[in-house]
């Protein structure tokens, strides 16, 4: 029996990899639709993206990578998603899935991806690969028993894609323009993407005001997918969530799912909503090349000391964690991503979960230090280059 982990070599291995995807997720008619068309229309797709066990060259065992340009504050670092992770029901059980994803982290690693995400419930299988547990949140809003008129000067039509796709392309990349996590969408990625996610028309509105688009939302029968408002429009923002509110309650519906981002929440408790918030473990993060990683990054950490009471220090400052090190040499307010430091002024020993949680804001250098038992002199410093924030991933680019 010969066995083999790497990318198809041609279309028809390719063709081969998505019949087997669709067998490993049941075959249904939409399944079918969801890996054909992703192969067609994802902007990103390439040949090497999908990582497969070939026996006795058919393959038994596919991941897929999505390519994603993501966000970390204003920079854009290489993201690759893993979905479409499933072996054909015969080949179960035989440690081929656990081997297709060690292949899928070398592959990436060589080919410069700088960061990995994934979701599942079943997390122990991919932390045998490095992915570690990363706990995101999202809300649950009870709607309220009434809800106020919309503004008179706000008018909310349905998106029209061939006529509203500049403006609701340009409000996303303001509203997100600094948002962690979020996706850097080219217009064929926007064009496309309802190619292989569908989503119904019926629930994709715009606000206008003045003539101008400033708003616009997408939700499913019961959850928000994604919203988006230009600074200024929290009114229209408003008028179209509470027609989104109308809807829901005339189905019946008092519960929504909110996958949004954490300064959404006035929004909701101005409307009189009731607000749950829960914390989801289902998504996994692997940090893939630290090196690059923190060099992409390195304009907004620069920004950050320039404006701190830090802009004049100098010295350098190691970070490790179990897969690799390496170290920030700060001068002149400019900051140099260097392999090791024999004598550093501050030495950051952690995990890979907590290094994330402290580049995403979500755990300052002190918790990092006090977790781990160091004495760190510069934790000023590190709170400057690295202060609170948010990872937000939206819905409706999920892989």
């Amino acid at each position: 029996m010969n066995i083999e982990y790497r990318a198809p070599r041609n279309q028809t291995e390719l063709q081969d990899t998505i019949e087997c995807s669709i067998r490993a997720f049941g075959s249904s008619e939409h399944i079918q639709h969801l890996f054909t068309n992703i192969v067609d229309h994802d902007p990103w797709f390439d040949l090497n993206n999908t990582r497969a066990c070939f026996v006795d060259g058919k393959a038994a065992s596919v991941v897929q990578i999505f390519e994603r340009p993501m966000r970390i504050g204003n920079c854009v670092v290489r993201m690759g998603g893993v979905g479409s992770v499933g072996t054909d029901p015969p080949h179960r059980r035989g440690g081929y899935s656990s081997e297709v994803l060690r292949n899928s982290v070398e592959y990436m690693q060589a080919a410069g991806y700088d960061l990995s995400i994934l979701g599942t419930g079943i997390q122990s299988h991919y932390a045998r690969s490095g992915w570690v547990m990363y706990p995101t949140y999202t809300m649950t809003l009870t709607l309220p028993e009434t809800l106020g008129q919309l503004p008179a000067d706000v008018t909310i039509e349905s998106y029209e894609p061939s006529q509203d796709l500049p403006a609701v392309r340009s409000i996303y990349d303001q509203f997100n323009a600094a948002r962690t996590g979020t996706v850097a969408k080219n217009v064929e990625y926007w064009a496309n993407i309802h190619k292989w996610r569908p989503y119904d028309p019926s629930l994709y509105w715009i606000a206008e005001q003045d003539g101008k688009t400033v708003a616009y939302l997408q939700a499913a029968q019961g959850e928000i997918g994604e919203l988006g408002y230009l600074a200024g429009a929290q009114g229209a923002m408003e008028a179209l969530l509470s027609r989104f509110f109308q809807h829901a309650k005339a189905k019946g519906i008092q519960q929504i799912d909110a996958p949004t981002p954490s300064e959404s929440r006035k929004i909701f408790e101005a409307m009189g909503c009731s607000i749950q918030r829960r914390e989801s473990n289902g998504k996994m993060f692997l940090i893939t090349n630290f090196a690059s990683l923190l060099t992409k990054i390195k304009p907004l950490l620069e920004s950050r000391l320039r404006a701190s009471d830090f802009s004049g220090w100098t010295g350098a400052i190691r970070i490790r964690y179990e897969a690799g090190e390496r170290t920030l040499v700060i001068r002149d307010g400019v900051i140099s991503v260097a392999p090791e430091s024999t004598s550093p002024d501050s030495d950051l020993l952690c995990s890979q979960s907590q290094l994330l949680r402290l580049l995403f804001g979500n755990m300052n250098a002190e918790q990092v230090a006090f977790s781990n038992r160091l004495r760190i002199a510069e934790i000023g410093l590190l709170d400057a280059l690295f202060p609170p924030g948010e990872f937000f991933m939206w819905h409706t680019d999920r892989f």
